[in-house]
């Protein structure tokens, strides 16, 4: 279980909501920037939380891509 400290009057935003997880029911689930993140390393942008019980648990972790753009095709005129 992860214990999630309070720092003074600083909010700090992050997505709520809930997961589905079939025949274990729905779970309350937050989505926190991983603000110990080395720049340039391999460690997630996110960590995805679930409470249980009193505690939260890890389920998951999530990284910022960025989709390459596609390569334009030349039409290429064979009429001639």
């Amino acid at each position: 279980m992860i214990k999630l400290g309070k720092k003074g009057n600083g909010a700090k935003k992050y997505l709520a909501g809930e997961v589905d997880f079939g025949i274990l029911g729905k779970k309350q689930a937050y989505l926190f920037r991983n603000e110990k993140r080395d720049k340039n390393s391999n460690q997630p942008h996110y960590r995805l939380l679930i409470k249980e019980g009193d505690g939260w648990r890890e389920v998951g972790c999530f990284w910022v891509r960025e989709s390459k753009p596609k390569e334009t095709e030349e039409e290429i005129d064979l009429s001639r």
